[in-house]
């Protein structure tokens, strides 16, 4: 079996991935919010549907009842072992009615697969999962083990998911390599193309700003202090604080090299007139250069006759590695200055975490991209995820972790949309080369040439 050969038998598996990535959006595996605790084993056996069906076996291991993760192998000999990771959980929809397609139906139109969890994660599982069924239906022989895991959670932390699979199942998904989502987002310079390669990703906490005063009647404002008052105070110092860059990544010195251009202009410049092919390293730039304190929930006020004795307002706070709640505090209280009456609460859901780069693990997933995309000199810049994923808790199990699912190398191709927000989809053809890539990479480090 040659490469060219399982590259075709990806491309042929290409309307068996779309069906299988609707199939999986058709679950209602929502994590949080009024809509339901996950249901991911719902999309667990699912799999183990798909995967028995070709005589692949697999395990469901529970963390708790329908918190489901599958994990499926096929083992071979004493090489390198890989594995392909993604997680089954899904965000909520929120209001269903503003959808351009119901998101939770699979629709397939326009080049897209619609729906909630198409993007993040369910197409690269969809993937994953045919990757390995190519490679088990040409009875491909492995000189190292590929491990297929899907798990739970992800989308609040992973306790039921790959933190609660490496505390009492490490053995199952324990290997030398692991690709999971984060990067693969295309770059055009020059008339090349590149693609950002997610080495590490950044840390999450959440910080409560309280603002406290005195309650009373709102009829008589005059006897209480209104802590609501103060919140435009507090929100624009938010707003207009700096916080100095950290330009020790990798991603700034190569970065440099390849765009030959000044890194401050490319962090200054407005979001809002870069291009579309430009904004996927400009945002990588822009959350690999520094810390994010972002305020996402204002809470206070029980009636509307009331003056409340305190209102919050909740942040989400991205870390750069090496950064700890203390550098948090710190700039924090240098952005509220002289805002008076604020309790600071930090609660950390993730620490920051990074694989190393270059190593023979980025050099293969550059060779299978190459032959993927059937493009032989593509530019390569290493990135940070600025949201957390599950390779944080899989990396203290000796795993060298890349975030890398590859979109289209052409810059007029569609590009997945609406992860986390509304009208949630993902390109067919981003479908094809993630495919593709997964093919090559497994026959690159896992079969004998």
């Amino acid at each position: 079996m040659t490469l060219q050969q399982l590259l075709r038998s990806a491309d042929t598996s290409l309307d068996e991935t779309v069906a299988l990535l609707s199939d999986l959006v058709r679950i209602a595996s929502v994590n949080g919010g009024p809509e339901g605790p996950g249901n991911e084993s719902e999309v667990a056996r699912l799999l183990a549907a798909k995967l028995a069906a070709d005589g692949v076996a697999s395990q469901l291991l529970e963390a708790r009842p329908n918190r489901g993760n599958l994990v499926a192998r096929l083992d071979g000999g004493s090489a390198p072992s890989l594995l392909y990771m993604g997680h089954t959980d899904v965000v909520p929809a929120e209001d269903a009615e503003l959808w351009r397609y119901p998101p939770f139906a699979g629709t397939v139109a326009e080049g897209y697969v619609h729906g909630r969890g198409a993007a993040d994660c369910k197409a690269l599982v969809a993937c994953e999962t045919m990757a390995l069924l190519i490679l088990a239906r040409q009875h491909v022989p492995l000189a190292g083990s590929l491990i297929l895991a899907a798990g739970a959670d992800e989308e609040t932390g992973g306790q039921h998911g790959f933190a609660w699979l490496a505390r009492h199942h490490p053995e199952a998904i324990r290997a030398d390599c692991a690709i999971n989502e984060g990067g693969g987002s295309p770059f055009f310079v020059g008339g090349r193309k590149g693609y950002l390669i997610n080495t590490g990703e950044k840390g999450r906490l959440e910080a409560s700003l309280r603002l406290d005063g005195k309650g009373g009647h709102a009829a008589t404002p005059w006897a209480a202090d209104n802590p609501i008052e103060r919140l435009p105070e507090l929100l624009m110092g938010l707003r207009r604080h700096q916080i100095v860059p950290d330009l020790s990544h990798p991603i700034f010195e190569v970065t440099s090299e390849v765009f030959q251009s000044s890194l401050t202009r490319l962090l200054q410049v407005d979001f809002g007139d870069l291009s579309r092919s430009e904004r996927g390293l400009v945002s990588a730039l822009r959350g690999a250069s520094r810390m994010t304190i972002t305020p996402t929930m204002l809470l206070g006020g029980v009636k509307s006759n009331s003056i409340p004795a305190s209102c919050s307002v909740v942040c989400d706070v991205r870390t750069l590695p090496g950064q700890t709640a203390a550098d948090v505090m710190a700039e924090i209280r240098a952005a509220l200055g002289k805002v008076e009456s604020v309790q600071i609460e930090l609660q950390e859901t993730a620490e920051p975490s990074e694989s190393p780069y270059p190593t023979p693990f980025s050099q293969a997933i550059e060779r299978a991209t190459a032959a993927a995309v059937e493009q032989p000199d593509l530019l390569w810049i290493p990135g940070l995820t600025s949201g957390f994923s599950d390779s944080r808790l899989v990396r203290p199990l000796g795993t060298t972790v890349y975030g890398f699912a590859p979109q289209s190398a052409d810059p007029d191709a569609l590009t997945p949309e609406g992860i986390h927000g509304r009208d949630e989809c993902m390109p067919i053809e981003s479908l094809r080369v993630t495919l593709r890539m997964l093919v090559a990479l497994a026959w690159d480090m896992l079969v004998a040439h």
